[in-house]
């Protein structure tokens, strides 16, 4: 055996090998370039080699490989262009421009190779000041005379004259133009901000002149529209006229197509004029009309909830807000609102679990926390929420400590109160106390008249809880919560007859006795017991155990103190 490469073969057989390759398959035809596609190939790798030098920064070398792509294709006026400007920085002016004289021979059908001279020829004037040079102007003029339909050319045409400072020509080309008999409504459209550069809109002091002049071209657009371009011409002539502050001809054109084409974008720009101009309730109908439309246009159901939230009406501004979280997995603002819904409308429960949700996809904001945490404390899971409320602290102290307001720490300090840590919730509604701005002051009565009430109930700091509730009745006074807390610190004091006397003034404050109401008249009822009327005191305390008031812990303590007088009742009958 032998080795030859790879292959083993048998020494015998190596004389009889034939090593040559052999004849070739004849080419299949289609693998045949035609003479015409061997060329587009060829200038295909021109154009893909002068990408690449271009990229690189090597400019001269892109330049010939561009050459090469020019001269196979002449008519591309946008790459005989580019290519003009690679010439010109190589080559000179002269070089430049005949490539695009040569795109213009190549091309006598488009005005485009034209406007491409006339623009190089005026951006880049000859190195010689005094050498006269019209070739923009001939262009110019060459391409009014053979391409009259052509809106592109009026554009250049006037741009080479204002830039000369020639406005008298810039009017001349546009009033040729207004003469056309074009009814291609795009044509008169691309005039009209053709017209606008000659005759500014801007120009305060001579406006209504100038929109004398603009106007006709969009007029002549309407004119002319068809069925399959009536509503794109027509929104762009309305936008027009929005912006030129013609508002009752934009108006009258967006309700038109809204009503011929349910347009809408017409509606977006109605929805806008209606706000401006105050009327609020064909605003809104137009934004529910905009969402139910487009149901997936986030920022008009994040509207449309706000408009809700704005008329009072939280109910109805849940469900657009919902869709766009939806829509778009929501932002923390999205859900934060969303929350702020909930909690108004007393969706506790949903809220619970839209904070915890919010909390998992924005664990460093500490709104997040706070709405979690009062979801929690609606449902009584008190130790949960005080959890998350002092998350919430830890996070804003380092980079939100303006949340920490008032109203947390009220929030924070009632619910330390539920779970009583009462030396904790003291000393966060005391943080409320001095953080509660002074014209906020039924705010600051409130947690006053809390931390007063809750020191009562402990026996500790009678007489500071007597300033707190006073200072509360002071700032909201005949608020039948506060008298009767003023009461019960007389009663804690041993004044029973002064307890009393408040506690029946904070009655007759109340229209109707609620079953709220049940711990002021179980007030009276142990003043009267103090005070010696038996009857009197019994009374009362029967009246507040009807009411079954809804707070578990008053509820139980009168039910006790009730099984307890009436039991003494019938020992001191016997």
């Amino acid at each position: 055996m032998c080795q030859i490469g790879l292959i083993w073969l048998p020494l015998h057989a190596a004389s009889d090998a034939d090593m040559s390759l052999g004849k070739l398959p004849p080419p299949k035809s289609d693998l045949l370039l035609t003479p015409r596609g061997a060329a587009n190939a060829d200038a295909m790798a021109q154009y893909s080699a002068a990408l690449q030098f271009e990229t690189a920064g090597k400019l001269r070398q892109a330049l010939e490989h561009y050459r090469a792509v020019f001269k196979a294709d002449p008519t591309n006026a946008e790459l005989a262009n580019h290519t003009a400007g690679m010439a010109l920085q190589f080559e000179g002016r002269e070089a430049a421009l005949k490539i695009l004289d040569e795109a213009i021979q190549a091309n006598p059908g488009s005005p485009e190779p034209l406007l491409n001279l006339a623009r190089f020829a005026s951006t880049y004037p000859p190195e010689d000041v005094f050498e006269k040079d019209d070739r923009a102007a001939k262009a110019v003029t060459t391409a009014l005379q053979k391409y009259p339909r052509h809106a592109a050319v009026y554009e250049a045409a006037v741009m080479h004259h204002l830039t000369q400072n020639k406005r008298d020509a810039a009017i001349a080309v546009m009033e040729q133009a207004a003469k056309q008999d074009s009814t291609d409504p795009r044509f008169w459209l691309d005039l009209a901000t053709t017209a606008e550069r000659v005759w500014p809109l801007g120009q305060i002091e001579q406006r209504t002149e100038h929109l004398a002049k603009v106007a006709p071209f969009f007029d002549q657009a309407l004119a002319h529209v068809t069925p399959a371009n009536s509503e794109d011409i027509q929104l762009e002539v309305a936008q027009h006229y929005l912006l030129t502050n013609e508002l009752t001809r934009s108006r009258e054109l967006c309700e038109k197509l809204v009503k011929q084409h349910n347009s809408l974008q017409a509606r977006k720009v109605l929805f806008r004029m209606y706000e401006a101009s105050g009327e609020a309730e064909k605003s809104l109908a137009m934004l529910e009309a905009i969402t139910k439309q487009s149901s997936e246009e986030i920022d008009h159901l994040r509207l449309l909830a706000r408009e809700y939230e704005k008329r009072d009406k939280p109910d109805k501004a849940i469900p657009p807000l919902e869709a766009a979280i939806q829509q778009g997995s929501g932002e923390v603002n999205d859900y934060l609102f969303l929350g702020s819904l909930l909690w108004q409308t007393r969706q506790f429960d949903r809220m619970g679990l839209l904070g915890e949700r919010a909390v998992k996809i924005f664990p460093e904001q500490p709104l997040t926390h706070f709405q979690l945490a009062l979801s929690c404390r609606a449902r009584e899971l008190h130790k949960k929420a005080a959890k998350h409320f002092a998350d919430a602290e830890q996070l804003a102290s380092a980079s939100q400590s303006e949340l920490l307001d008032h109203t947390f720490y009220y929030q924070y300090g009632s619910t330390l109160e539920h779970l009583g840590r009462l030396d904790d919730a003291s000393r966060m509604l005391e943080k409320s106390i001095t953080l509660t701005p002074r014209e906020k002051s039924e705010a600051a009565a409130n947690t006053m008249n809390f931390l007063g009430y809750m020191w009562l109930e402990q026996s500790k700091n009678l007489d500071k809880a007597g300033e707190l509730i006073a200072k509360a009745n002071e700032l909201s006074p005949d608020n039948a919560a506060y008298i009767d807390s003023l009461g019960w610190f007389h009663f804690k004091k041993g004044d029973f007859a002064k307890a009393l006397a408040d506690f029946q003034r904070a009655e007759k404050l109340i229209p109707e006795i609620q079953s709220e109401d049940a711990e002021i008249l179980e007030h009276i009822a142990l003043a009267h017991k103090q005070l010696g009327d038996a009857t009197k005191a019994l009374d009362y305390l029967e009246r507040a155990h009807a009411l079954k008031t809804p707070f578990p812990k008053i509820r139980e303590r009168i039910e006790k103190t009730l099984k307890q007088w009436k039991g003494l009742g019938d020992t001191e009958k016997k």
